[in-house]
């Protein structure tokens, strides 16, 4: 299976060339804009096939813009993958608009970037610009492995640092985890991620930390001086910084408790309309869903979990947190919307709803049919604390563990960022 990480890498620019990147991004994303607003063919279907694309728009690229014909393309590859995106979502009956691009950023490729140990050279508006790297011990870790290939790179440019990064796009090969353990993952808000073993990531601290950064920014544009809104900006960057080093932590513990339970597969909910699912009308918990990094999570699961053989999948949610996990008895009354306690109403087993949910989200990627199921599979088995149980629901006890240790297991508590 294929690891792909996203090394940013702050550029120690020339002065005398800086004008020159900012020029390049800004041509860039009016190359991407064009190919929007020109991206229709005489029908006024918009046009989703890169070669009809490069007819449309390629020598209008040339012609009205000063970027090398590399860049052309992949200005206009960006625009088209943002409206094959949109269209989809359009299918779906979500209406959005076409996209704009007003990010200070620009793709380059192998053609257009030259990546080497400790600096770059970049295709620019004016001829190329070679830039050294400022780097850590983080970014030498990824640059100095052989077994990662140097693929392409986004240039960035951070207005609030005044200064330019390269995000370079590295990948490797990686030997899939044998097994067919699936570790289930329910997501949600109180309890950041719970775990079919009874794993509780308690998101406690995370959400105290929201809701501060909340109020401090609201008292702040209040104010609305400049000095206000220089220290908003800076809160907001610490704000990124303390979700992002949580989401960090919470997804590293999930692929290393996997890894203690053998787990060949994570199995975690599908992310479309999280927002609405979890909606309980309450105003603070709407703002904290809005503010929530479910996608975020998601991806740095994702892609912490490769690096160990381990592949994250996404199943349909629909009433997990309504079934019986142990009997299958689906109900909407068997789950306290108040308490999130799971009480059945069939077989009266009791359960903390977001565990019962965790167990029926990982026995739903087991007992996938054989031709939907990822490969690998096979005859899954749900990893929970004291064994296993198979897709037609018998359990196996680990060997020093007796077989009815499961219904007794005291699920445990992590608390996110400690």
């Amino acid at each position: 299976m294929e690891v792909k990480r996203t090394v940013p890498v702050k550029l120690d620019v020339p002065d005398e060339r800086r004008d020159d990147l900012h020029t390049t991004i800004e041509q860039f994303n009016d190359a991407a804009n064009y190919t929007i607003q020109n991206g229709r063919n005489d029908d006024g279907y918009l046009i989703l096939n890169k070669s009809k694309i490069h007819d449309r728009v390629y020598y209008d690229l040339r012609d009205q813009t000063d970027l090398p014909s590399n860049l052309c393309v992949r200005a206009y590859s960006k625009a088209v993958e943002a409206m094959k995106s949109t269209v989809a979502d359009w299918k779906k009956g979500n209406s959005r608009p076409l996209p704009r691009f007003n990010e200070p950023s620009a793709v380059y490729d192998k053609r257009t970037l030259t990546i080497y140990d400790r600096s770059a050279t970049l295709s620019t508006v004016n001829g190329r610009v070679e830039v050294e790297y400022v780097i850590g011990d983080y970014q030498r870790s990824y640059l100095d492995d052989d077994e990662y290939e140097r693929r392409m790179g986004t240039l960035h440019y951070r207005e609030d640092e005044d200064a330019f990064y390269l995000h370079i796009v590295v990948m490797k090969e990686v030997e899939q985890r044998e097994g067919v353990r699936v570790l289930g993952v329910d997501l949600n808000l109180k309890n950041v991620a719970v775990t079919s073993t009874g794993t509780f990531y308690d998101g406690g601290r995370l959400l105290w930390g929201q809701n501060h950064h909340f109020r401090v920014r609201r008292s702040l544009q209040d104010k609305d001086t400049r000095s206000a809104k220089q220290t908003l900006q800076q809160v907001s960057g610490r704000e990124n910084r303390f979700v992002l080093d949580r989401l960090h932590t919470l997804s590293r513990r999930l692929v290393d408790e996997a890894r203690n339970y053998n787990c060949a597969f994570i199995a975690v909910e599908r992310l479309t309309n999280i927002r609405d699912r979890l909606d309980n009308g309450n105003d603070c918990i709407k703002r904290q869903m809005h503010n929530w990094a479910f996608r975020e999570l998601r991806e740095m699961l994702a892609y912490k979990a490769a690096e160990h053989g381990i592949r994250v999948e996404d199943v349909n949610p629909a009433f997990t947190s309504q079934t019986c996990s142990r009997c299958g008895h689906q109900s909407s009354t068997n789950r306290d919307s108040s308490t999130g306690w799971f009480s059945c109403n069939e077989c009266g087993t009791e359960y903390d709803g977001d565990y019962n949910a965790a167990k029926n989200i990982g026995m739903r990627l087991v007992t996938l049919p054989s031709g939907k199921r990822p490969d690998g599979l096979g005859n899954g088995q749900l990893a929970l604390k004291s064994g296993t149980l198979n897709g037609s629901g018998d359990y196996t006890a680990h060997d020093d563990v007796s077989a009815d240790q499961e219904s007794t297991d005291k699920p445990t508590t992590s608390v996110v960022g400690r």
